[in-house]
C-alpha cells in the first residue's frame, strides 16, 4: 500500500477502535483485557523490532490483533511492502476481527477469528516477526479449564509449567513460541509486574533458557501507556535462538523505546539468579539502599473480597436489609472520597466518610445464620454462581468470611498517577477514639 493509503486506513482504524471500545464499559474491557495500543507506541515498538529483523522477507504474526495496530505500524515503516511475504492476525472478539478484515483486506493481512490459545488456531513455526499486545486478564477472570489446558500445552511445548496465578499474557507468550521460526524476532507489550511477582518465574525462565533476550524497556510509572489501565508496562524483545552461555542484555527505562531516558547493561547469566529483575533499574525504582517503610511499619494490603459489588455496601443499605451489626464491619471507601489527612469518627462510631461503607463478614455457619440473622442468610442466598465461583471466594470457609486484618492506624494510597500532580502517594491517619 502507498503511504497515503496507509494513513487513510489508519485514520479509519482509529475511528472504528474508538467506536468499538465505546460499546463496552471500562469494566467489561478490563475483563477482556482490551487495552488498545496507542499508534505512536505501536510504531515505536515496531521500529525497534524491525531493526533486529535480519530476514529479507517478513512473515508477520500479530496475536490478539484487535483492529491491527501493529500491522498498521509495520506498513508505515517498511520501505517496500513487497518485503512482507505473509501477515496473519488472530482475534477472539468477533467485532474487532471483522473490523480488521475489512480495514486491511486489500493489503494482505489475513485475520482469523478465534482464540490464540487454541492449538488449532495458532500457526506453526512460520513467523519471522511477532509483535503483540496480549490481553491483560488477571488469573481470577480465567476459567479453570483454560488455565489447566494452557499450562499443559506450555509444559509440552516449551517445558515450562506456569503458575495458576499467571495472567493471560504469560500463557500467550509461552504458547507463541511454537509459532516462531528459528531466528525470529518477538516483541511483547506486557505489564512489568512479571519481573518481580512469583508467577513471573515461568516467563523469566523462558526468557533466559529458551530464547536470547535482547532488551526490556520499562516505562515510567507516572506515564501510563493506557489511560484505562492501572499497571506499568514493559516491552520485552527477544530472538528465537538458543541463548549463549552468557550474553549482554539491555535494560532501558523511561521515555520511549527509541529514546529511553536511562540505559543499563546486564549479563544474561546474572538474570538467571536474580529473584527480582526490577533491581536492574535505578535504585529509586528498585530497592532503596536507605531506610525502608518496613523498617518503621508493619505493612499489609487491604482485604480482597473477591466480589465487592456483593459484599460491600453502604451502612444505610446494611441497616435497611436488617443485618445484625455483628455480621458486618466498617470499610473505607476509595481514596478519592478521603479528602483530608486524618479520617475521624462520626457520632455513630463509624469512620467519618461519605459514603460510609461496610463489608459483610462473619464466620458463623449458614445454618446458624438462618436462626441468628435470617435477613443476612436470605441475602447470601441471592449470590450468583459468578460470585460463588470466584477464585478468592472459593478458597474461603465459609465463603462469605473475609480476610482478617487489625484496624490500621495509617493508610497509604500506593497507586498514584501523574494526574495527582505532586501527591501521587498519600498517607492518612485513622482516628479510633
Amino acid at each position: 500500500m502507498q503511504d497515503s493509503n496507509v494513513d487513510e486506513v489508519e485514520q479509519r482504524r482509529l475511528q472504528i477502535q474508538f467506536s468499538l471500545d465505546a460499546e463496552r464499559s471500562a469494566l467489561e474491557r478490563n475483563r477482556w483485557g482490551q487495552f488498545a495500543t496507542p499508534p505512536a507506541l505501536a510504531r515505536d515498538i515496531m521500529r525497534y523490532a524491525l531493526s533486529l529483523h535480519e530476514d529479507r522477507y517478513i512473515r508477520f504474526l500479530e496475536p490478539s490483533c484487535g483492529s491491527g495496530a501493529f500491522y498498521s505500524a509495520l506498513l508505515s515503516l517498511v520501505a517496500d511492502d513487497s518485503t512482507i511475504a505473509d501477515a496473519k492476525g488472530i482475534e477472539l472478539d468477533p467485532r474487532f476481527a471483522e473490523a480488521a478484515r475489512d480495514l486491511w483486506a486489500d493489503s494482505g493481512f489475513h485475520v482469523m477469528e478465534g482464540d490464540f490459545l487454541d492449538p488449532n488456531i495458532r500457526p506453526k513455526g512460520g513467523a519471522s516477526l511477532v509483535v503483540a499486545n496480549p490481553p491483560y486478564v488477571r488469573h481470577h477472570h480465567l476459567d479453570k479449564a483454560v488455565k489447566t489446558s494452557s499450562a499443559a500445552m506450555a509444559l509440552s511445548e516449551v517445558g515450562i509449567k506456569p503458575s495458576g496465578l499467571s495472567g493471560l499474557y504469560l500463557y500467550f507468550m509461552l504458547l507463541a513460541h511454537a509459532t516462531l521460526r528459528p531466528g525470529a524476532i518477538s516483541a511483547w507489550l506486557i505489564p512489568s509486574e512479571f519481573m518481580d511477582v512469583n508467577y513471573g518465574a515461568a516467563l523469566k525462565k523462558y526468557l533466559t533458557t529458551q530464547v536470547t533476550l535482547k532488551r526490556i524497556h520499562r516505562f515510567d510509572p507516572s506515564d501510563l501507556q493506557f489511560d484505562d489501565a492501572l499497571v506499568t508496562s514493559a516491552v520485552v524483545v527477544f530472538e528465537n535462538t538458543s541463548p549463549p552461555s552468557e550474553v549482554t542484555v539491555e535494560f532501558t527505562y523511561g521515555g520511549s523505546v527509541s529514546e529511553p531516558r536511562e540505559r543499563y547493561l546486564t549479563s544474561s547469566k546474572s538474570l538467571t539468579t536474580a529473584r527480582k529483575w526490577s533491581s536492574i533499574f535505578r535504585n529509586s525504582i528498585a530497592v532503596s539502599r536507605g531506610p525502608k517503610l518496613s523498617d518503621f511499619f508493619k505493612i499489609r494490603r487491604g482485604i480482597a473480597t473477591g466480589a465487592n459489588k456483593f459484599f460491600v455496601m453502604t451502612l444505610a443499605q446494611a441497616e435497611e436489609y436488617g443485618f445484625n451489626p455483628d455480621n458486618f464491619k466498617p470499610m473505607l471507601p476509595s481514596p478519592r472520597y478521603l479528602k483530608g489527612e486524618v479520617v475521624g469518627l462520626a457520632e455513630n462510631g463509624y469512620p467519618a466518610t461519605n459514603p460510609q461503607l461496610v463489608v459483610v463478614d462473619t464466620a458463623e455457619p449458614i445454618e446458624k445464620l438462618r436462626a441468628s440473622d435470617p435477613n443476612l442468610a436470605a441475602y447470601l442466598g441471592t449470590a450468583t454462581d459468578k460470585v460463588r465461583s470466584g477464585y478468592l471466594v472459593r478458597q474461603r470457609e465459609p465463603w462469605y468470611r473475609q480476610e482478617q486484618r487489625e484496624p490500621a492506624p495509617f493508610v497509604l494510597t500506593y497507586m498514584g498517577r501523574g494526574v495527582d500532580l505532586d501527591r501521587p502517594f498519600r498517607f492518612m491517619a485513622l482516628r479510633t477514639w
